[in-house]
């Protein structure tokens, strides 16, 4: 078993956890260990633990759910930024690649988290994986969609950014084993070419539905990496002007590095439009407005 110190820890340390109980996290990570080159380690409160010394990273399984993954500082206080390795769960059915950032724009904490906080989310990283996603995807999961969701659930209070890659959206493909070497190859490729220079732009979103397909497209298409994504019907319970502007501030903020542009979709409404455009102006955020 190796042993951590820190002249074999490199900085930028990265994360990637999962919960041992849930089959998708459980089987991308298997496969990662079979990508690239791992070595067990031993960390205080984790079942599993490996490190990656090429990726710079660590590997790690516990027993809760992930969105109940508040003490990752605590456990894991030299890393840089996690990779939450997740199952998505809809009743839609649709067999999806996804990822997003966590938080929870309204009052409502339903599922992990604390209300109206959002994490510090990984734009440039999320965007990475997103591609990476959509290339590998082609020709082997054809019938998966490759797509950013919005930001949701918890955790929202860790100091370091996280991003939630996830493959839905029910048990056959939480197990598919397709699916877990096409988000592990993803996943690995994106840490790979963090290393270099990306000319993604940095960005933030105001409405749309849950899968922001439109979010997604433009990402891949014009380089937007999109940090925090707050959804047209988040926006629509944040009635009170101030309560939208804090949401706009918080989503800019928490966003890392701090966005240089964010993207309106039009049918949020006048006066939440209005709002928002309002509080991007006093952070200096340019924006742009699209049906």
């Amino acid at each position: 078993m190796l042993e951590l110190r820190k002249d074999n820890l490199g900085e930028n340390l990265v994360g990637i956890v999962y919960s041992v109980e849930d089959p998708a996290g459980r089987g991308i990570a298997d496969f990662i260990r079979k990508v690239v080159v791992s070595n067990e380690v031993q960390i205080a409160g984790s079942v599993t633990s490996w490190f990656i010394e090429e990726l710079n990273a660590l590997l790690v399984g516990f027993e809760e759910d992930v969105i109940h993954f508040d003490f990752l500082d605590e456990v894991l206080p030299r890393v840089s930024f996690y990779v939450v390795l997740s199952r998505h769960k809809a009743s839609s059915a649709v067999k999806s690649l996804t990822v997003h950032h966590t938080g929870n724009p309204t009052k409502s904490a339903d599922m992990g988290g604390r209300p109206k906080e959002l994490s510090i989310a990984n734009p440039v990283f999320s965007y990475l994986t997103l591609r990476n996603l959509s290339m590998l995807a082609t020709g082997k999961l054809e019938d998966f969609e490759v797509v950013y969701e919005v930001t949701h659930h918890g955790p929202t209070n860790l100091l370091k950014p996280l991003t939630f890659v996830e493959i839905g959206s029910s048990e056959n493909e939480w197990s598919y084993e397709g699916a877990h070497e096409v988000v592990s190859e993803s996943i690995v490729n994106a840490l790979r070419e963090l290393k270099l220079l990306t000319d993604c732009v940095p960005t933030v979103g105001f409405g749309g539905p849950h899968y922001a397909e439109g979010f997604t497209k433009r990402a891949l298409r014009y380089r937007e990496c999109y940090g925090h994504i707050i959804s047209r019907y988040a926006i629509k319970e944040l009635q009170e002007k101030e309560e939208l502007k804090y949401v706009v501030r918080e989503a800019v903020i928490k966003s890392k590095p701090t966005p240089i542009k964010a993207v309106i979709m039009r049918k949020i409404g006048s006066e939440a439009r209005s709002a928002v455009i309002e509080e991007l102006r006093s952070l200096s955020v340019p924006y742009e407005v699209i049906d």
